[in-house]
């Protein structure tokens, strides 16, 4: 009996040694890993090596599942035809003689900014390739339900094609109008083409209202599609996160509104979702009609390219505005260095809105610096957010920035989900992307930068509507706080590099 015990206990011993010698194993290669992603900066991978150390299995199966922003080989290669794609429109364009008459229009717009204006042109055109459009009439929306009727009214007045892409769709009464508006004009004759997230999109993708769009002629697809084997081997928590909708290549619509009622059912708990979207008439409606096209070929392999036009301007509207678009396989870190630049750019005032605030150590360093020289730097969070993990992170940010003379003011009224920055009333961006490093490294995003004094004076008014349900966090309340809040914040802020 002693000697079967024995083999036993000496059985579950080289059984514990193997186990731990691998798990130190596939430690080291996933250190190894981490120190060799050319993506990686410095302090995500601290973070990731501190939670491998930590917990080595653990750690390393969380790094490979959610730490890199790897796609699989048919998505690389998709995404290599589309760049190509562009650069045969150019010359396609320069051989009949619009790029020329593209260009002149294009520097007669530059030549109209100020400055600061005109490097964050050229920094964001470095990113997708678009440069500043003029000729644009923008308006601003902030009720979902206003938004919706408005969009379902253009696809009413669609005579060509319906294109709209969303990161969340939900069969609500306020997005209803939209699906409704989708079957008629499909019925019609009218080409709609409906994309969405696998993953935030996963429920309506299988709802009988998702079916129905489908009888009636919409193409409805799925955006990245999550599991395993559905993904084709991609990284499974690669989003798109992007808002936008396009009517007949000359209307567009872009911002943080998800297609869905404010009550927002799936999180209802943290209603009203508060948002901001602004529809695009002219010119630059176009260049997100080319970031429509491209993900839609990625899923799909249906090129649209012939339904975006290149060539001469119209200037009917006063408004410039730049299309940006980001994701993983744009140059690391694209996102938040042009948040960075806007920053940089402010001589009397910058604001930010955002529901979620994990900073990289850049755009933190901006916003610090921004306040220390003298410039009013605001920043907008709601009170309650979504994830505890992100609200705890955040937190751990603000006492650097209220040492610095950074006013933080916390939204009471619901999950303030605006996504704006604001210089000095003149310059401004509203984006689907947060200030966080998964909009920063791995969703893909969509931005229109505004350079109109109009338009930015009407999107700092919305921001103005926020502060005025804001309260301010008072540094002397913030610094007395009991230390053990302090503690939790900065130790969960250790992980916010890969939160």
């Amino acid at each position: 009996m002693d000697k079967v015990l024995s083999g036993e206990a000496s059985l579950l011993s080289t059984a514990a040694s193997a186990v731990a010698t691998v798990s130190v194993v596939i430690a080291i290669v996933t250190v190894l890993a981490v120190l060799t992603d050319r993506r990686s900066r410095s302090q995500t991978a601290i973070s990731w090596v501190l939670l491998i150390v930590v917990a080595p299995l653990v750690g390393a199966i969380v790094y490979w599942v959610f730490g890199r922003a790897w796609l699989s080989r048919k998505r690389e290669k998709a995404y290599r035809e589309v760049a190509a794609e562009r650069a045969e429109q150019r010359a396609r364009a320069d051989a009949a003689g619009l790029a020329a008459v593209r260009r002149k229009a294009v520097g007669a717009v530059e030549s109209a900014l100020v400055e600061g204006e005109r490097r964050l042109a050229v920094q964001a055109a470095s990113i997708s390739g678009e440069f500043p459009v003029g000729g644009n009439a923008i308006e601003i929306f902030e009720e979902a339900d206003e938004l919706f009727e408005r969009l379902a009214r253009d696809i009413d007045e669609a005579k060509h094609h319906v294109h709209i892409l969303y990161y969340i769709a939900l069969d609500d009464e306020v997005s209803r109008p939209v699906f409704r508006a989708l079957e008629r004009a499909a019925r019609r004759g009218i080409a709609c083409r409906l994309l969405l997230d696998g993953f935030g999109s996963r429920p309506f993708l299988l709802s009988a209202r998702a079916a129905e769009l489908s009888a009636a002629g919409v193409e409805v697809v799925e955006m990245l599609p999550v599991g395993l084997v559905r993904s084709k081997v991609s990284r499974i928590d690669l989003r798109n996160h992007r808002k936008i909708a396009v009517i007949d290549g000359a209307v567009g619509y872009i911002g943080s509104h998800n297609l869905a009622a404010r009550d927002f059912k799936v999180k209802a708990r943290y209603a009203p979702w508060i948002d901001a979207t602004v529809r695009v008439r002219g010119p630059v409606a176009n260049d997100l009609q080319k970031i429509f096209a491209e993900d839609w070929y990625l899923e799909t392999d249906e090129a649209l390219w012939h339904l975006v036009a290149e060539g001469p301007i119209a200037i009917a509207e006063p408004a410039v505005a730049q299309v940006l678009a980001t994701g993983p396989t744009t140059y690391e870190s694209a996102m938040p260095q042009v948040i960075l630049s806007m920053v940089h750019m402010a001589e009397e005032e910058v604001v930010l809105t955002t529901p979620y605030f994990v900073p990289d150590e850049p755009t933190l360093a901006a916003l610090l610096v921004a306040a220390r020289r003298g410039v009013r730097t605001v920043l907008v969070v709601p009170q309650r957010v979504d994830s505890w993990p992100v609200a705890l992170a955040s937190r751990k940010f603000f006492q650097r920035l209220l040492e610095a003379g950074v006013e933080i003011w916390q939204y009471r009224g619901g999950l303030l989900h605006t996504k704006t920055v604001v210089v000095d009333g003149q310059t401004s961006m509203i984006t689907s992307a947060n200030l966080d490093r998964r909009s920063f490294e791995l969703n893909l995003e969509a931005s229109l930068v505004v350079y109109d004094d109009a338009t930015s004076a009407a999107l700092r008014r919305v921001q103005e509507g926020y502060l005025a349900r804001s309260t301010r966090i008072e540094p002397a309340a913030w610094f007395a706080r009991p230390a053990w809040k302090r503690a939790i914040e900065n130790g969960v802020g250790l992980l916010s590099p890969i939160l």
